[in-house]
């Protein structure tokens, strides 16, 4: 220990003395250390480090799936989660829950929406999460009829209430119905966060909800999500097979409400990174290319600097200094620049971290908080290692080759020399290939984002914002739903600067829709014929207009279309190419929803739009009268060039006027949705494109720096060339050869390592193939550029070589 001791005394004296290098160095370093550490964060928070639950690697997330249509999830009934309950012996303990905004109201209180969570008996024992006072709800206040009662989240109590011990003893008003107060959850837990990321309100039953109560023994609504807890022994593939098998049952038992319906059981952690996965961890293997990259650089600078000292290292041999010495002086040395860099690394990754997470995308940020914990240390400390022994190992084999006798003979010093521009001329190249696979990965994705941002949302996303609020079903009848919409639109509309403005439900790309049977009396289901479904939204009159939707053919919706007048839809392009191919659609009639037996006739055909997510494609959708068919939660767009706030303000002081007890969620604006229906695509982009950016600029620096090294080599040669009457633009030519040759191994190999990589980025790509010719042609392009650029300094300087300056050189 004392030796090494010495050896780091020795080593940052040695560091002190060329601090152009240790500077360079620790800066790659960092930049490699702190962008691995910030993306291992984001890593471990989705797949690594356990959710905040007790047990929660136990914890099993539970969602329906339309065998009909492969790949899309739907939801639970009630009676399918109870007989998933009941019958799956897999499980410890099953639950369903919904998550809604509600609006909260009371004595002296400013209404408040907040999110609340609908949940089943069994849901706080599976999650285990103890409340900070009072308790959770009980057998009774799951029935049907049973007492109202609520859970609050500690934030609610501490923003609503004050942080008020008494809480127990108060009442809530919540959609019109009084509920109490029974328990405050702690700090921290805000559990499920399905759909939403804002924070969780409250708990209730399930049984409480006016929708759920209205379709209690229906099986046919299907808007729940299951969550299990597995029984001992068991595993998740044994209660997937039993679930799968309940389903399979229940398809056969009742085939109006559940045809062909199955379900899907996983992990509570891999279904909340199911969509974030797979982006997460390639851009943990980019971020990790960025580090191979920076360590080449060291590495160069390493071979470099060794070679400058093998005069002391001869030295040292010469005084019986052992192979073991040199060595163990190296690793104190590299020791010291690794830890230097993974500690200015470690600040820079725990400052990105916390900068990244204020952007991270919502699909990201509703699994757990983004930090660096013990896991990012210990991966960061692993790293800090791996690089000490590069650090220490790199110069090594020219320390133990220096000899005093081989420093005297020219012919030695050069050998060593040609040996060092080899290895180094190799590190360039691999520098220059890993450059590139992150270059094509960078630009499949922009390609990617050039083609998403050219698609046609079918509608105008500018001055559009979105308020969102409730009808409480506990006062509003069907008839007043209706009246009350009107009237809010008729105020609204007269505001100054307000060009239109319309109700729709459910909002425009919110990630979620509703998709409702579909029924043609012209042509029934045969038996065993794939059910028919189709996408459903609830419109006012004036809401085409608003969103610039063009009419195509037929009719809009009008005031006159109320609940005693004909019954009526819209439908667009896709959905008359699909269910009536051919034949014209207006005057066909339709039902909609399970056990609807009301037909409605179609009077208007209308342009596709993206209402899900713009990089998913248009599919048929139904648009009914929202007078006709009045839900309790809407969407109230406005178009107008003033700002959102401005405009949600009137908005919501129009809203008080007609009903002081109702409140509207955080507005947002239409291109705002827009943007989160791609922001995990762009979210990577950025990402790739700042990695492969920084690989960039790091092989172009090697690359100078090599030739630079060349150059200064190569100082006598070049001189007598030039007195021989060799043209400065020969000897250019002449450096620049040299660079090129190595560019070109290092573009050949990373051109296969790309094309055999590209296909991880496939299910990332919009419109764009995994081997875009585009891509792989201006990549190499660009970087060739990048090289060329990088070498004609040093080539510039080498054609300006004084022939008798370079002839005396040593």
């Amino acid at each position: 220990m004392p030796s090494f001791l010495q050896d780091l005394r020795h080593g940052a004296r040695s560091l002190r003395r060329s601090p152009g290098f240790t500077l360079a160095t620790v800066l790659a370093l960092a930049l490699g250390i702190g962008a691995n550490t910030m993306l291992f964060s984001v890593v471990s928070a989705l797949l690594l480090r356990p959710l905040p639950l007790p047990g929660a690697d136990r914890l099993l997330s539970v969602w329906g799936q339309d065998s009909h249509e492969a790949g899309r999830n739907s939801a639970l009934s009630r009676l399918d989660a109870e007989d998933l309950r009941q019958k799956v012996k897999s499980f410890d303990g099953f639950a369903a829950f919904d998550v809604n905004g509600v609006t909260l109201t009371g004595p002296n209180l400013e209404p408040e929406r907040v999110e609340s969570a609908g949940i089943s008996e069994d849901f706080f024992r599976i999650v285990g999460v103890k409340p900070l006072l009072g308790r959770v709800l009980t057998d009774e206040e799951f029935l049907l009829n049973g007492p109202r009662a609520v859970v609050i989240s500690h934030g609610l109590w501490t923003r609503r209430f004050g942080a008020d011990p008494r809480v127990l003893e108060r009442m809530v008003e919540m959609e019109g119905n009084s509920y109490q107060v029974v328990g405050v959850m702690p700090e921290g837990f805000d559990f499920p966060k399905e759909g939403s990321n804002e924070p969780l309100g409250l708990w209730a039953s399930l049984s409480s909800q006016d929708f759920i109560r209205d379709n209690w023994d229906s099986r046919g609504t299907h808007m729940l999500v299951g969550l299990g807890r597995l029984a001992a022994g068991a595993t998740a593939e044994q209660a997937n097979a039993e679930a799968r098998s309940v389903m399979a049952a229940l398809s056969q038992a009742y085939p109006d409400s559940n045809p062909g319906n199955s379900v899907t059981v996983m992990g509570l952690q891999d279904r909340l990174s199911l969509d974030t996965r797979r982006p997460a961890l390639l851009l943990l293997g980019a971020v990790s290319l960025l580090l191979l990259i920076a360590c080449v650089n060291v590495a160069q600078l390493l071979l470099a600097r060794a070679l400058a000292r093998q005069q002391e290292f001869a030295v040292r041999t010469a005084l019986g200094a052992g192979k073991l010495a040199l060595a163990r002086q190296l690793l104190a040395e590299g020791a010291l620049l690794a830890v230097s860099g993974g500690a200015l690394g470690l600040l820079l990754g725990t400052w990105g971290t916390d900068a990244l997470s204020a952007v991270l995308p919502e699909s990201v940020q509703q699994v757990q908080a983004v930090r660096v914990d013990g896991l990012a240390l210990a991966y960061t400390a692993g790293l800090v290692l791996a690089v000490t022994l590069l650090c220490g190992l790199a110069p090594l084999g020219t320390a133990v080759r220096a000899s005093l006798g081989g420093l005297l003979q020219s012919t030695r010093g050069t050998s060593a020399s040609k040996s060092a521009l080899r290895w180094r001329a190799v590190l360039v190249s691999t520098q220059v290939a890993l450059a590139l696979v992150l270059l094509v990965g960078a630009g499949l994705l922009v390609r990617s984002a050039q083609r998403l941002a050219s698609v046609d949302p079918g509608y105008r996303t500018e001055n559009v914002t979105l308020m969102r609020f409730n009808l409480p079903a506990a006062r509003y009848t069907s008839e007043t739903m209706a009246s009350f919409y009107a009237r809010l639109l008729e105020r609204v509309r007269a505001q100054a600067g307000v060009e239109a403005a319309a109700h729709v439900t459910p909002g425009v790309v919110t990630g979620g829709g509703i998709s409702l049977t579909l029924e043609i009396p012209e042509r029934p289901t045969a038996p065993g014929e794939q059910r028919r479904d189709t996408a459903y939204r609830a419109m006012s009159d004036g809401a085409f207009a608003t969103l610039g939707i063009q009419l195509k053919r037929g009719r809009d919706f009008t005031t006159r279309d109320t609940l005693t007048s004909p019954q009526v839809v819209v439908v667009n392009e896709s959905f008359a190419r699909r269910f009536f191919p051919g034949e014209e659609v207006l005057g066909k009639r339709v039902m909609i929803g399970y056990g609807d037996k009301v037909e409605r006739e179609v009077v208007g055909v209308v342009a596709d739009m993206r209402g899900r997510a713009l990089d998913s494609p248009a599919e048929p959708e139904l648009y009914a009268p929202l007078g006709q068919t009045p839900w309790p939660a809407t969407t109230l767009m406005v178009r107008s060039k003033l700002p959102m706030e401005t405009v949600a303000a009137a908005a919501k002081a129009e809203l008080l006027q007609l009903d002081s007890q109702l409140s509207m969620r955080k507005p947002t604006t239409l291109e705002a949705n827009l943007d989160r229906s791609v922001a995990n695509r762009n979210f990577q982009r950025v990402l790739f494109l700042a990695f492969a950016a920084s690989a960039v600029a790091l092989a172009s620096l090697g690359i100078y720096g090599l030739m630079a090294y060349s150059v200064a080599q190569r100082k006598r040669e070049l001189g007598i060339r030039l007195a021989l009457g060799a043209m400065p633009s020969d000897v250019v030519r002449l450096v620049m050869r040299q660079a090129l040759r190595m560019c070109a191994l290092g573009l050949g190999v990373g051109l296969l390592l790309a094309l055999a990589l590209s296909q991880v980025l496939e299910g990332m790509l919009y419109d764009v193939s995994a081997t875009d010719p585009l891509t792989f042609l201006a990549v190499p392009v660009l970087l060739l550029t990048v090289v060329v650029l990088a070498s004609w300094l040093p080539a510039r300087k080498a054609s300006k070589v004084s022939p008798g300056v370079a002839m005396s050189a040593d």
